[in-house]
């Protein structure tokens, strides 16, 4: 599956910087990158991130994006050759420990939300290039969230904001590419396996006024509620099983 970073590795312009990822960071990464949804919820991530391999391809789309803003040269300029590339690795580092290590991801799947502070501490604890560039990108994918820098789950964490042109570019392409509506092609290869909805008249809602009832149901008594769902539903796999519900 490591060829899947073919693809960005031919835009670096730096051959020990490629060297570095391929050989250091990619080793680090946990199994579950290569096969986990983006979102353990689905409620912040576009189609192409959820499912199986969504995390991967999340990623890979992040850095499509990061190299389309290298194409325009008054952004391309504010940055030398090096920097370009550590960018680079950023983007594809950040979400590299979105559920921990593997271990942590075995007992639990959900998101962690620390997650930019341990795979910054991951890329601390290599070697092959120097302390000021190993730190710009821990920087980097420490700020990648955000003002999303809080979470009630976890309170006592309160992850760093971005303060330069450095962080801002990435965390600028993370959220472009958690938008709803963000399309991207890849290889079939890469797609994951198709996710098999629930019949829809046997899967029950499990949340909210009508839980316990099926869409078809809902749909008899409250059509407004479903209306209402069809354009704001989040959670999955009602929103997939809503969007060509009619009724």
């Amino acid at each position: 599956m490591k060829e899947i970073f073919d693809e960005i590795l031919s835009t670096f312009e730096n051959e020990d910087l490629k060297e570095f990822f391929v050989n250091k960071c990619i080793p680090t990464i946990p199994d579950y990158w290569y096969h986990a949804p983006a979102s353990s919820s689905g409620m912040f991530h576009s189609p192409i991130s959820l499912g199986d391999g969504g995390l991967m391809r999340h990623t890979l789309a992040l850095v499509r994006i990061l190299n389309y803003m290298f194409e325009v040269e008054i952004v391309k300029n504010q940055y030398t050759s090096r920097e370009r590339d550590l960018l680079r690795i950023a983007g594809l580092f950040h979400d590299s420990r979105k559920s921990g290590s593997q271990e942590e991801y075995d007992e639990n799947k959900q998101t962690k939300f620390d997650h930019p502070l341990k795979a910054a501490w991951v890329i601390n604890s290599l070697d092959g290039i120097s302390d000021d560039e190993k730190k710009l990108i821990c920087r980097v994918i420490s700020r990648h969230m955000g003002v999303w820098n809080t979470s009630k789950r976890t309170p006592d964490v309160v992850l760093p904001i971005p303060q330069d042109k450095y962080d801002a570019i990435v965390h600028l392409c993370d959220y472009i590419v958690s938008r709803k509506d963000i399309e991207m092609k890849f290889n079939p290869k890469y797609m994951g396996e198709p996710e098999v909805l629930p019949d829809i008249n046997e899967y029950k809602f499990d949340f909210g006024k009508h839980s316990g009832q099926t869409i078809p149901e809902v749909a008899a008594l409250d059509p407004g509620y479903i209306r209402w769902a069809k354009e704001n539903m989040t959670r999955e796999p009602a929103r997939s099983l809503l969007k060509d519900f009619v009724l």
